[in-house]
């Protein structure tokens, strides 16, 4: 049997195992010879398609694939880009879009027409192509942890007006070729309208949904229903799918948190399957064959690569002179900005459909996309390994945190916090039920298996390390502060009761011997809703605090908790704790910040009459409860627990700076108060 009649590949299977091989091992290939992975999938696809060895052709089957893999491309970039710091450079992002798309446009257009002898509407065309990119290299951002740096932020945005100027100019081009009559007016107006339908309907759906819905699987299914009616809407109304990707991504940005489960699979789905095979399918598209020896196609290659990759240069030199940005920064601009992938190649097939384009200009673009889609990875590739080199100053800690489970119907907002507090830098995750002895206990002890396997389950579609311990012991929270020690943690998470008539009793018997007796930090919460749906989170600061490490570390909490859930933030306190609040140098960037500076705990008192059933209340507690302080928040602690009260509640206990002598605790062990924690 030849080579000829086996490929290339026709059956579905077949296609399947030979996709999903390349798909596996081209990356580890790539790694070996420090190569690119995404340029390597492109290549590996240009090789393997109908230009060189014939071995596989896109069949409509990857071409869908492939589609489905742009649109997570777009989609994370929307959901990893900083929201906060997108509003701060929203005219750096224009200017960068505006420049990006503008000097390419210009030097091509000029370039086509006097050097290439092109027609105007093609000139333009093919100006629009170059001016307009692909983020296809923006995974490498996110496999650094670079999505919330200036530089990233403004390519994004850049992205984004680059894209809507080309297909603006596009569809006057193709109006005009039809001798149809093209209406500015009305489009924008469609536009406008799109995108406030997106911004205004979306958030409130996902409210809804999460608050009413808590399997995570389902969150998945929703998530995508919300992409896929983005991007058809988008197309309904002239613009490009993955116009409708990013804008969903922004969208639901803060209804994601980035260490949730949900995250979790979406990453794994996109990353692991649609993306990649994106990269394979754009390679498969290239068809080099009958290129070769054709000097009007290699002219006009090399002349519109030239002119439209210095455009891109220029562009990312001014933007980053302008900002005072590092040359990193540049390459990181000028790499993103660089690639033209499926979006040009759509636009040249459409051009090339009603003739405005012929074969050679045709064939130039296809091979602009090859070289560009390697070049922008190269250059990615370097920056953001540069920045993520100089950003890596920390060493690995050696920090466990340890959650405590209760009952079923609080351990999924366990977790979440759990999570969100999680550093990806830290050991692994303790989860402790505890079981006091008894003649019940064997029960207990089986209740316990089901919630930590929950628990477990839960870290691990988060991709978590976790640790169970089931625990039988003769006291609370002795049983507590020995797990605590035996497995060396260094903060604890466990639940506050949701009915008021105990809350004295668990104030005086499980809160404050837990504070005398463990050094880590302590954080107690109790969720009324999802933490995705938190809409403004008030944080109190009885003072005078001490600013030191400690103080620093329960800001940093504070600055996780505000970075996942994304919204406004209200600090309030004297003007010592509020000072020293700035002074930690954290930028609580998710949403707006105020800092309000009041002088006696009363004021405290009527912020929190002003909070509503999607707020979070945030108390950073001092651990001498003999202070002023102290007894500042034993009043807090009464007016949010001795009165019906529906918004959220979280208590931050910093940690001690010296180890306290070790206290035995005295904790009654009547089965109330094991019932309070499995409320």
């Amino acid at each position: 049997m030849s080579f000829q009649q086996i490929f290339p590949v026709t059956d579905s299977i077949w296609i399947s195992f030979v996709v999903l091989s390349l798909v596996l091992f081209v990356p580890v290939l790539c790694k070996r010879l420090r190569f690119p992975q995404i340029a390597g999938l492109i290549l590996t696809g240009t090789i393997i398609g109908p230009g060189l060895l014939n071995i596989l052709h896109i069949t409509p089957e990857l071409q869908f694939f492939s589609r489905i893999g742009l649109l997570f491309i777009m989609f994370f970039a929307g959901l990893d880009i900083d929201l906060e710091e997108m509003k701060r450079n929203k005219l750096w992002g224009i200017t960068f879009g505006i420049l990006t798309f503008a000097l390419p446009w210009v030097l091509c257009y000029f370039s086509s027409t006097w050097l290439l002898s092109m027609p105007l509407r093609t000139s333009a065309i093919l100006a629009c192509i170059m001016g307009s990119h692909t983020l296809i290299s923006y995974p490498i951002i996110s496999r650094y942890g670079l999505g919330r740096r200036q530089s990233v932020t403004i390519s994004i945005s850049g992205a984004l007006v680059a894209i809507l100027m080309a297909l603006v100019i596009y569809a006057v081009m193709m109006s005009t070729n039809n001798d149809a009559q093209f209406n500015p007016l009305w489009f924008t107006i469609k536009i406008a309208a799109y995108i406030a339908a997106v911004i205004f309907v979306y958030p409130r759906m996902a409210r809804d949904y999460f608050s009413r819905i808590t399997n995570s699987f389902s969150h998945f299914l929703f998530v995508m229903i919300l992409l896929a009616l983005s991007c058809g809407l988008a197309q309904i109304i002239g613009l490009d799918s993955i116009v409708g990707a990013f804008l969903a991504g922004i969208v639901l940005n803060r209804y994601i948190p980035k260490s949730s489960p949900l995250m979790n699979r979406l990453d794994f789905v996109g990353n692991t399957l649609f993306v990649p095979m994106f990269l394979l399918g754009t390679g498969l598209m290239i068809d080099l064959s009958g290129m070769s020896g054709n000097w009007l196609f290699l002219t006009a290659f090399a002349v519109l690569f030239t002119v439209g990759t210095l455009g891109k240069w220029l562009a990312a030199l001014i933007i980053q002179k302008a900002n005072g940005l590092i040359r990193y920064d540049r390459l990181i601009l000028f790499g993103l900005s660089e690639s033209h992938a499926a979006g040009a190649l759509a636009i040249a097939m459409g051009a090339y459909a009603v003739g405005l384009m012929d074969n050679t200009t045709l064939s130039s673009t296809v091979l602009i996309v090859l070289f560009s889609c390697i070049l922008s990875n190269i250059i990615t590739e370097n920056g953001a390994l540069s920045l993520h080199q100089d950003e890596q100053t920390d060493e690995p800690r050696d920090n466990r945190l340890l959650v405590m489970l209760t009952g079923s119907n609080t351990l999924r907002a366990l977790m979440d916090t759990a999570m969100t507090l999680y550093d990806r830098n830290d050991r692994d995750m303790v989860g402790l039920y505890v079981t006091i002895n008894g003649e019940h206990a064997p029960k207990y002890l089986q209740d316990g298996k089901g919630r930590l396997k929950e628990a477990q389950e839960i870290a691990a579609s988060a991709d978590i390390p976790f640790v169970t311990h089931n625990r039988l012991g003769n006291n609370i929270i002795d049983s507590i502060l020995h797990a605590s020690n035996e497995f060396e943690t260094n903060g604890i998470v466990m639940g506050l009761p949701l009915r008021p008539s105990i809350d004295l009793p668990y104030l005086e018997n499980i809160i404050s011997p837990l504070n005398d007796g463990y050094q880590g930090q302590i954080v107690l919460q109790r969720f009324t809703t999802p933490i995705n749906t938190i809409r403004r989170i008030v944080v109190l600061v009885p003072g005078p605090v001490l600013q030191d490490e400690s103080f620093e570390h329960c800001m940093e909490s504070v600055y996780r908790i505000s970075m996942a859930i994304g919204c406004a933030i209200d600090f309030y306190g004297k003007d010592q704790p509020i000072s020293a609040v700035r002074g930690t140098g954290f930028n609580f960037s998710s949403g707006r910040v105020s800092y309000n500076e009041v002088s006696e705990t009363a004021d405290m008192h009527w912020a929190i009459n002003g909070l509503h059933a999607d707020h979070l209340l945030m108390i950073v507690v001092p651990r001498d409860s003999e202070s002023h302080a102290g007894r500042a928040f034993r009043h807090l602690y009464e007016r949010i627990h001795m009165s019906d009260t529906d918004f959220s509640t979280m208590l931050l206990f910093p940690q001690t700076q010296t180890v306290k002598g070790k206290q035995e605790a005295t904790l009654r062990t009547e089965r109330d108060f094991l019932k309070m924690l499995r409320m």
